[in-house]
């Protein structure tokens, strides 16, 4: 089977934008378009300058964070940006290279825990400074302190309404 898309040569670009006209239409896409655009060079040099994926990356900046650098394996996976679905498998991955140790959990032996180890420690440490270069690089120049500031609230407040609509749903 072929398939034909037919478009009018006279039909200018403006009107064949699927997103829509409105200024919050405009708005998501070019947050849409934008977000994809920086995640993807983002990853591409964190992981190309520290063998890290910006999941990886997210991953033990979560556990830097954490009391004692670790936490149970369903908090971790609430506070995971990037997939947590793939919680298990990364959390392998990342052991098997030695960043991070999977443990029973001490006060409830049926849970897991992972934990940051030495080693795991030092290779944040060294693509945190990577990684704050290519922020530096990619997304400082864009905005001033203000501007950061208004697009700071801007996401703060689309975070809250993804959540407050996704527990609606569930």
């Amino acid at each position: 089977m072929e398939c034909v898309v037919s478009i009018d040569p006279g039909q200018s670009a403006a009107r064949r934008d699927l997103t829509g006209y409105s200024p919050k239409a405009k708005a998501w896409r070019a947050f849409f378009e934008t977000s994809a655009v920086i995640s993807d060079r983002m990853e591409k040099r964190l992981h190309t300058t520290t063998g890290l994926k910006l999941s990886d990356y997210n991953l033990l900046l979560i556990l830097t964070e954490a009391e004692d650098h670790q936490l149970r394996m369903g908090e971790l996976a609430e506070r995971m940006v990037f997939s947590p679905s793939r919680l298990s498998y990364q959390v392998k991955s990342l052991a098997a290279r030695g960043l991070i140790e999977r443990c029973i959990h001490e006060q409830d032996k049926r849970g897991m825990t992972a934990r940051l180890t030495a080693e795991g420690r030092r290779v944040f440490a060294a693509a945190s400074r990577v990684h704050a270069e290519h922020i530096r690089q990619l997304f400082h120049p864009a905005l001033d302190d203000e501007e950061a500031d208004v697009l700071r609230r801007i996401c703060e407040s689309i975070h809250h309404t993804v959540v407050t609509v996704d527990d609606d749903l569930a």
